[in-house]
């Protein structure tokens, strides 16, 4: 199972319809979104993804409750988790949180074959046993380029991708 995994969007939706179709051309059938929608709009945009996003939220949403009620009423695909998830996708256990303290210390546990935090908006990957932990950088594309990455269940890998 491929699954698309980005973070950081900060309102820049130019960026994100670029993840978005690279995840399509990639075929990508599930979405992990790390944190700072910033506004609703983004949300929006991410509920046109044919697949289940998977949503966390982190320290730039200023607004969930208008996200929450958007996708209660207009898009069951956005699952939205509050500050951390638990999933398990394609067989692998793996949380989501938006934060990199937290996401390391999950990581560290052995309960996750993967973890994906953001927060720094900087692309991280590092293994603590089986586990990989993940940082897909940022959207944004405030400290460099814009990245993204696409998960692999079956191989327990991530490629890094620059939109």
């Amino acid at each position: 199972m491929l699954i698309g995994v980005l973070s950081d969007i900060h309102d820049q939706l130019a960026n994100l319809k670029k993840a978005l179709a690279v995840f399509a051309e990639r075929g990508v059938s599930t979405l992990i979104f790390c944190g700072d929608f910033c506004s609703p709009i983004p949300a929006r945009v991410l509920a046109g993804f044919s697949g289940d996003v998977h949503c966390v939220f982190g320290n730039g949403d200023g607004d969930p409750l208008t996200i929450a009620r958007f996708a209660h009423e207009h898009a069951p695909n956005l699952k939205l988790h509050g500050p951390h998830a638990e999933l398990e996708l394609g067989g692998v256990p793996m949380a989501v949180t938006h934060y990199p303290l937290y996401g390391q210390a999950l990581a560290r546990t052995g309960d996750y074959r993967a973890v994906f935090s953001g927060h720094t908006h900087e692309a991280h990957e590092e293994r603590f046993g089986d586990c990989l932990w993940l940082n897909p950088g940022e959207i944004l594309g405030w400290k460099g380029a814009p990245t993204c990455a696409v998960y692999d269940t079956a191989t327990n890998t991530a490629e890094l991708l620059t939109l």
